[in-house]
């Protein structure tokens, strides 16, 4: 399922698509894609499969990878795209195209939202919860990389990130307990990207806090001024 938001009364200037993060849904990021229409874009929101309308039960990021790319190619090209969590890692890399077949995304701009830049803490953190020997979590690691197609090693933003060389935002809160500041912190190396500490949000009060939309939708839209004094490379 994909939701359309547009700017009453104004002539569009840009298209941006926006994806949401995991258990969560479009209306859940209404307030962030309203608040991008009210600049006069054209934005799309996406219910990834398994979430919000969509149809299926399931989902994993090769699926969340080839929904951006149908994305694309039924409403796009765009001009920027925004992700909150897993839908800010699944953007990133589907912009790296590093899934045979999935193909590869292309937006103009790129910003995440307390999103993670690698994927192997997420097999650490639940082989450490249920207690997985180290052979179980290999064993789900290979399955990982088969469902995906890609080695897991690939799944990192920064690398990524450097070798697009596309404007980035990263949008993160330190009191984020769910996807640890550390992975903001690690964009720090790539020379395109701007960093941008909303504190105090957490993790999912952030997808609609009035500063956040406004950091957003100033780098998307290719703002100067406010967007630029409150964020930090």
């Amino acid at each position: 399922m994909a939701y359309l938001f547009a700017g009453q009364h104004r002539e569009v200037s840009k298209r941006f698509l926006v994806v949401h993060g995991w258990g969560s849904s479009a209306a859940y990021i209404s307030s962030l894609a309203g608040g991008l229409a009210s600049t006069g874009a054209e934005v799309v929101v996406l219910d990834l499969p398994g979430h919000g309308h969509s149809s299926g039960r399931r989902l994993n990021i090769r699926m969340a990878v080839d929904a951006i790319v149908e994305a694309e190619r039924r409403f796009g090209p765009f001009d920027g795209a925004v992700g909150h969590s897993f839908g800010g890692a699944s953007l990133v890399l589907a912009a790296g195209g590093i899934m045979p077949d999935a193909g590869q995304f292309n937006p103009g701009r790129l910003a995440v939202i307390g999103a993670p830049s690698r994927i192997e803490w997420l097999f650490d953190g639940f082989s450490d919860v249920v207690g997985l020997s180290e052979s179980m979590r290999r064993n789900l690691v290979r399955h990982a990389e088969t469902v995906a197609g890609a080695a897991l090693s690939e799944f990192d933003g920064v690398p990524i990130a450097q070798r697009l060389c596309k404007p980035l935002l990263v949008v993160h809160a330190e009191d984020d307990k769910e996807v640890d500041a550390e992975h903001a912190r690690r964009y720090a190396t790539v020379p395109s990207a701007r960093i941008h500490w909303a504190n105090g949000h957490g993790h999912r009060r952030i997808i609609s806090a009035p500063e956040v939309i406004g950091v957003v939708a100033a780098f998307l839209t290719d703002v100067q001024g406010e967007d630029s004094r409150n964020s930090a490379a």
